[in-house]
């Protein structure tokens, strides 16, 4: 994955030059900055103890030794301090006329400082020494104003490399993090994608294997032809019904492949609006009555007003919970369906009477957990529970701003 260097430049700008900050020194390069320095002002002390004329301004040459230290000291080890103690070598420097050796540190410490402190201080040490020498030159310095020619250039030139390597450096460091937050959001996005396609399997898969499960189990223990014929007829209606939905996932998993999103969202939509839910509800009721499970449907308000983007998530709630009721109660148990279609919101709930002893069949225990985050996504909520001696899966759901496939 490859992101532009273009890009980068533009983050830099974007997000602000000033606030670009430290530039890391290896710790070798600092502890020789910090030697010859040490080393420099040292020599220059010395000299300054045993010279007989140590000049018309003594305090300020110590002074200007001394500040020299600190600021490439501070270069080397604290960078944040280097435009202050630039400004205190410039303040200690202004008097003389012929600072000597203290401008030449003056102009290396730039070129070092160019690279190493922020952008925000070297505005503050290059406009504070451009003040300094226009102020020394016309003022205290005996070369007279030809001399900013000389200086302003070279001022100018000693900041531009270490301010490019930083820069580079900075447009690096972006890049490297806009490559990492671009796996990562495609990693969340593969995450998401799997943990929908898992729950889809589930929806649809589990739905129709349990029922032809439970059938296959009743014709087996079965002795009436006819009654083994009826479960042979039923597994059959059930594998096709587990075919056509399978078809519709793999269908939605193409429309969200294809490169176009327009014709992805128009896919989805197709496949969400031939669920009839009406004929959904039936069939889970005439399931659920072959199976035993004496089943009760209760419809109010129009149900062609439900959404194409919510109508499978209704139905995977609808077959999940018959799923459950086969999967979890023994035979002859109760079941209520009821589907209320509000002005503003769906209610579905799915009841039955609960029984004694273990399921009937293996428990995934991701049933319920899938439901909830469909809901959850759809701005609803799922409650199951136990009620008064029945076992309940209660489903809210919205319906304004629900048109697409979610």
């Amino acid at each position: 994955m490859r992101v532009r260097t273009g890009r980068a430049w533009q983050g830099i700008v974007h997000g602000g030059l000033f606030k670009i900050g430290i530039s890391p020194l290896p710790f070798w390069a600092s502890f020789l900055l910090a030697l010859f320095v040490t080393v420099s002002a040292f020599d220059d002390l010395r000299l300054f103890f045993l010279s007989d004329s140590p000049g018309d301004f003594p305090l300020l040459g110590l002074a200007g030794t001394v500040a020299y230290w600190v600021l490439w000291i501070s270069l080397a080890f604290r960078p944040q301090l280097t435009p202050f103690a630039f400004l205190a070598l410039l303040a200690s420097m202004y008097p003389q006329v012929q600072p000597g050796g203290a401008l030449l540190l003056a102009f290396g410490a730039l070129a070092v400082a160019a690279y190493r402190v922020s952008v925000r201080g070297l505005a503050i040490i290059v406009g504070g020494f451009i003040v300094w020498q226009f102020a020394w030159t016309l003022g205290v310095s005996l070369l007279g104003p030809a001399n900013l020619w000389a200086y302003l250039p070279a001022t100018l030139l000693l900041v531009a490399p270490g301010l490019a390597v930083k820069l580079l450096r900075e447009k690096s460091i972006q890049t490297e993090q806009a490559q990492r937050a671009a796996k990562e959001t495609a990693a969340k996005a593969a995450l998401e994608q799997r943990t929908e396609l898992a729950r889809e399997l589930h929806d649809v898969v589990t739905h129709g294997l349990t029922m032809i499960a439970v059938q296959a189990n009743l014709g087996k223990i079965s002795s009436d032809s006819d009654s083994q014929h009826h479960a042979l007829t039923e597994i059959g209606v059930m594998a096709r019904s587990s075919l056509d939905d399978l078809r519709r996932l793999l269908q939605t998993m193409r429309a969200d492949d294809a490169p176009a999103m327009a014709g992805a969202e128009t896919s989805v939509s197709l496949s969400s609006a031939t669920i009839d839910l009406a004929k959904s509800v039936a069939e889970s009721q005439k399931q659920l009555n072959s199976l035993g499970f004496p089943t009760r449907v209760t419809t109010s308000g129009e149900l062609d007003r439900i959404p194409n983007g919510l109508r499978s998530t209704v139905l995977r709630i609808l077959q999940e919970s018959a799923t459950n009721v086969v999967k979890h109660t023994g035979g002859s148990s109760e079941c209520d369906i009821s589907v209320d279609v509000q002005d503003d919101v769906i209610e579905l709930l799915v009841r039955n009477r609960m029984t004694p002893g273990k399921p009937r069949l293996p428990i995934s225990g991701t049933g319920l957990i899938g439901l909830r985050e469909r809901a959850s996504r759809l701005g609803g909520t799922l409650d199951a529970g136990p009620v008064n001696g029945w076992w309940s899966v209660r489903t809210v759901l919205p319906i304004k701003g629900r048109q697409l496939l979610h």
